[in-house]
C-alpha cells in the first residue's frame, strides 16, 4: 500500500515541479530534472503531523533529490545511523526549553458543549502562536532567509497557521501544500474547492450522515463562523508575524496561499466519505503506513502472543493525555475492560493505571503500527 502511494505522489510532484518550472521560464525545452532541490516547511510542533510526511521526505531523498527540511523534528542521531541520507538537511526549529507537543492537550478540558468549536479554534490559535513566535523567530531560522539558497519545489504543511508561507514568497519556487487530516474549512476557500454543508459535517462538529435538518443548520453556521475567525483573526496574527520575518514587501498570506499547485490530504473516501474535490486536491491516506514490520519489544510481543481470545489495542495518539482523563469517564472504561475477556494494551502516560487490571498492559509509549501489523 505504501510503495503504490508513495510512488504515485512522486509522479504528482515530479509532474507538478516539471510544469511550475517550465511555466516560471516560459519554456519547456529544458525543464526535465532528475535531481529537484525541495524544501519543506512543516512548523506545526505535532509529532503525528510530521510522522505523515516523514516518509515521503526521507523517500524523496533516497531517490537522489536534495531536501532541506525545515521542521521542529530533525532527524535523529539513531536515524542518521541506521540510514545516513547525506542529502537530507534539517533546518532544527526546536527550543529545547519549550520542546515539542507531545502529551500535551488535557481530557479535561475536552467537553460536547454548543461551544466547543470555539474552544478548538482557540487551541488552534494558541499552537499557531506557539510556533510562529518560536520556529519563526530562531537562529536557525534567520540564517536559512540570508542564504543564497534556490529550490525547484515548496512543500508545506495546510493548517492552522499561514505565517510559514513568507518562505515561498523568500524562495520564489512553486508550491505544493500538504494536511496530515481531513481539510481545514478555510482550505477550501483557497483552494476553490467546494463545501456543502447540507451533508458534509464541519470539522470541528464531527456529525454523522444522514443530517438532520438541525444539524444542518449549526454545520451552515459553525462553517462559516470558522471561515470568518480564521480570515480576521488568524491571518491577522499571522500576517503581522510574517512582515516581521519576511519584511514589509510581503504580499498578502491568503494570495499566497491560493497559489498553491496542489493539495496532497491524508484522507480516504472508505473512512471520511466521498464529496467533490477539485483534480488537484488528491487524497493520499495511508501514505506514512510502512510495509516494514519492526519486531516488537519482548515483553509486548509476550502479551500479544498469549492473548488468546483477542487484543484491543488503546491510544489517543502522541499529543493527548490520556491519564487526564476526568475520573467518572476513566471509572467507566476501566470497568468495561475488566468485564471483557480480551487483552488490552494501552498507552498511558502515567506510572500507574488507577488500579491494576489483570488483562491490561500499559506503556507511556508503544510502536502502534507494528502492534496491529503482529
Amino acid at each position: 500500500m505504501q510503495r503504490t502511494y508513495l510512488f504515485v505522489i512522486l509522479i504528482l510532484i515530479s509532474v507538478f515541479s516539471v510544469c511550475c518550472l517550465a511555466m516560471n521560464q516560459n519554456s519547456f525545452g529544458n525543464t526535465t530534472k532528475t535531481r529537484l532541490k525541495i524544501l519543506g516547511v512543516f512548523g506545526h510542533l505535532g509529532k503525528s503531523h510530521f510522522d505523515v510526511f516523514k516518509p515521503l521526505l526521507e523517500e524523496l531523498a533516497r531517490r537522489g533529490h536534495e531536501l532541506t527540511v525545515v521542521s521542529y523534528f530533525p532527524r535523529t542521531d539513531s536515524a542518521k545511523m541506521k540510514e545516513p541520507l547525506p542529502n537530507y538537511k534539517d533546518i532544527d526549529l526546536v527550543d529545547p526549553e519549550i520542546g515539542v507537543f507531545v502529551d500535551v492537550i488535557d481530557l479535561e478540558r475536552i467537553n460536547h458543549a454548543w461551544f466547543r468549536p470555539l474552544r478548538e479554534l482557540h487551541m488552534l490559535r494558541y499552537m499557531a502562536d506557539y510556533a510562529c513566535n518560536t520556529g519563526l523567530r530562531s537562529l536557525a531560522v534567520k540564517t536559512f532567509l540570508q542564504s543564497d539558497e534556490k529550490f525547484d519545489l515548496i512543500l508545506t504543511e495546510n493548517f492552522n497557521t499561514d505565517c510559514y508561507l513568507g518562505f515561498i514568497y523568500r524562495f520564489k519556487a512553486p508550491y505544493i501544500a500538504m494536511s496530515s487530516h481531513q481539510i481545514m474549512p478555510w482550505t477550501n476557500n483557497d483552494m476553490g474547492n467546494a463545501d456543502d454543508p447540507s451533508y458534509i459535517s464541519v470539522l470541528f462538529l464531527g456529525f454523522t450522515k444522514p443530517l438532520d435538518f438541525f444539524s444542518r443548520m449549526q454545520n451552515v453556521m459553525w462553517l462559516s463562523l470558522s471561515k470568518m475567525i480564521y480570515e480576521y483573526w488568524f491571518r491577522s496574527a499571522d500576517q503581522a508575524i510574517a512582515n516581521e520575518v519576511f519584511g514589509p514587501g510581503l504580499p498578502k498570506l491568503k494570495e499566497i496561499a491560493q497559489q498553491s499547485q496542489a493539495l496532497l490530504v491524508n484522507t480516504h473516501s472508505s473512512i471520511h466519505g466521498s464529496r467533490p474535490q477539485l483534480p488537484n486536491v488528491v487524497e493520499i491516506g495511508g501514505l506514512h503506513i510502512s510495509s516494514k514490520i519492526k519486531p516488537l519489544p519482548k515483553d509486548v510481543a509476550e502479551f500479544l502472543d498469549s492473548a488468546h481470545e483477542g487484543v484491543l489495542y488503546f491510544s489517543l495518539g502522541s499529543m493527548i493525555k490520556m491519564h487526564s482523563m476526568p475520573r467518572k469517564k476513566l471509572d467507566m472504561i476501566l470497568n468495561v475492560i475488566d468485564s471483557i475477556p480480551r487483552k488490552v494494551l494501552w498507552k498511558w502516560e502515567a506510572d500507574e493505571l488507577p488500579r491494576k487490571l489483570d488483562n491490561v498492559m500499559f506503556r507511556k509509549w508503544l510502536p502502534q503500527f507494528d502492534v496491529i501489523s503482529k
